[in-house]
């Protein structure tokens, strides 16, 4: 099994209406602080006032010897992941890295 190396960033409310010039430069700066995984912004209503961060748990085969019909899952993630990628991307927004 592979381990979750890919994410989905939801961004709170207050980002509703921004340029997306404030979420990529959020998205690099996470990406410096956890070079092995990626980070895509996801879209929808996020009226809380705190980052989600979504695991991609699952992919469909890659063709690499995989079937590209099967749905291939994750280990289980550690707990402590999500909520390291939350208080980065909260440091950052507080450092000037997004919207305050």
């Amino acid at each position: 099994m592979r381990e979750v190396s890919e994410f989905v960033v939801i961004f709170p409310g207050r980002f509703n209406g921004t340029g997306m010039q404030e979420i990529d430069l959020l998205l690099r700066a996470l990406k410096s602080e956890y070079p092995h995984y990626t980070f895509e912004p996801g879209w929808g209503s996020n009226l809380d006032e705190d980052f989600k961060v979504i695991p991609v748990v699952g992919r469909i085969g890659d063709g690499e010897g995989e079937d590209p019909d099967q749905v291939y899952l994750c280990k289980p993630l550690d707990p402590t992941v999500i909520p390291d990628l939350v208080q980065t991307l909260q440091v950052y927004e507080a450092l000037g890295a997004g919207v305050n």
